[in-house]
């Protein structure tokens, strides 16, 4: 698989990064982490590369990683390709050389703290994290939340759950990366029938929809399956079907999957599958969008 630059074009997107690495006390793999954070190199990494921009609420555990790959790919625009938003609630607290360290290659957006309290008591950081998110919401016109952590007891509004609310009333489109898990497994699954376990089904149509919509906007389109891991409830969850398998290809009388590659993770640990991700995933989003192009 060669790496070939394309002639696309991602310029017009504000992409909208939700999410964060979840406490360990609630990772379902030893790696957790890593896929997460791999992700959001490889994601914001392709972005940059093409054009886009991300817009992201300065997580620590994110904000790093999209800041490096902006360096790399995109270090020489004319407009920074990142826009940070951050409550002063954190803000007050950087110096003048922390500012300057994330401002090289990104735009910072502060907004104001709301309530008297400090970012431990809940009241004041609920609020001013939603006055936050919404000047983030805004600032977006796609969204993606991959990870993001629970606060099950702490009395803090998760922000991915957040996050996909506003953009949902603003009518923005969203993508939620549930199986590398966090607060967005919890919301997939919560929007997923319970009978469907963690397989795919034909009877998924929302999946369909996703896919012929991709395909018919001439976007690349590439599976890569996930499987052989646990969820947080111990279970191994198995391979499920090719989802291209269920989509007829126009008057053809073939399926999409003649033309849609769907990758399967080699390794026996999960360590080995997040490995295999890691290596190939950028190079196979490009020949995805090399083979919707020839097509």
């Amino acid at each position: 698989m060669s790496i070939t630059k394309l002639d696309i074009s991602l310029e017009q997107y504000e992409i909208g990064l939700s999410g964060a690495v979840p406490n360990r006390r609630d990772w379902s793999e030893p790696a957790m982490d890593r896929g997460i954070l791999e992700f959001v190199a490889l994601f914001s990494g392709i972005v940059f590369k093409y054009g886009g921009r991300i817009v992201h609420g300065s997580h620590p555990s994110f904000t790093p990683i999209i800041l490096r790959q902006a360096r790399l790919q995109a270090p020489d625009r004319s407009r920074r390709p990142v826009t940070l938003v951050m409550s002063d609630l954190w803000a007050a607290q950087l110096r003048s050389e922390d500012i300057e360290l994330l401002t090289d290659v990104a735009e910072l957006v502060i907004t104001k703290k709301v309530g008297s309290g400090t970012a431990t008591d809940a009241d004041t950081r609920n609020r001013s994290l939603t006055a936050m998110r919404k000047v983030l919401i805004d600032s977006q016109n796609v969204m993606v939340a991959v990870g993001g952590k629970m606060h099950s007891k702490d009395g803090f509004i998760p922000g991915v759950g957040e996050e996909m609310q506003l953009a949902e009333k603003k009518g923005i489109p969203q993508f939620l990366i549930g199986g590398l898990g966090g607060f967005a497994r919890k919301l997939a699954k919560d929007l997923t029938p319970p009978s469907l376990r963690n397989s795919l089904s034909r009877n998924r149509k929302w999946i369909n929809y996703e896919i012929v919509r991709a395909w018919d906007d001439g976007l690349g389109v590439v599976g890569i399956y996930i499987h052989g891991l646990k969820n947080l409830a111990g279970e191994i969850s198995t391979k499920g079907n090719n989802p291209f398998d269920f989509i007829n290809y126009g008057n053809t009388g073939k399926k999409l999957s003649s033309y849609v590659k769907c990758y399967d993770p080699v390794g026996a640990t999960s360590k080995d599958r997040y490995d295999w991700i890691s290596t190939h995933l950028a190079n196979a989003v490009e020949e995805a969008i090399k083979i919707r192009n020839d097509i």
